[in-house]
């Protein structure tokens, strides 16, 4: 995983915008980041500290969508949840503006 981030993106919901108030943020990450990727990454891309990653996969669904037409599946994906160091707040959507010289 060297050069590439591990962050796929942030995650939008009901749920995760009340973690936000909270200083926690939720981002869909790559299937075989770690702990240590999500936050170098993180600090990277938003440029602030954080104090800890947790990890979870959500399962393969099947869905229903009409009766007599074939079943949607959603494919197993992996996310995170970041806890913010201090009082610090950021945008999921805006990444750290890259330094020019």
């Amino acid at each position: 995983m060297q050069g590439l981030s591990s962050i796929i993106g942030p995650v939008l919901t009901e749920k995760s915008s009340r973690l936000q108030e909270a200083k926690r943020y939720v981002f869909k990450v790559q299937k075989d980041a770690t702990k240590i990727n999500i936050k170098n990454d993180i600090k990277k891309l938003y440029g602030v500290d954080v104090a800890e990653v947790k990890i979870m996969v959500v399962p393969k669904k099947e869905r229903l969508v009409k009766r007599g037409y074939p079943m949607i599946k959603r494919p197993k994906h992996k996310k995170a949840i970041v806890t913010i160091k201090g009082g610090k707040a950021f945008d999921p959507n805006q990444f750290k503006e890259a330094k020019t010289k």
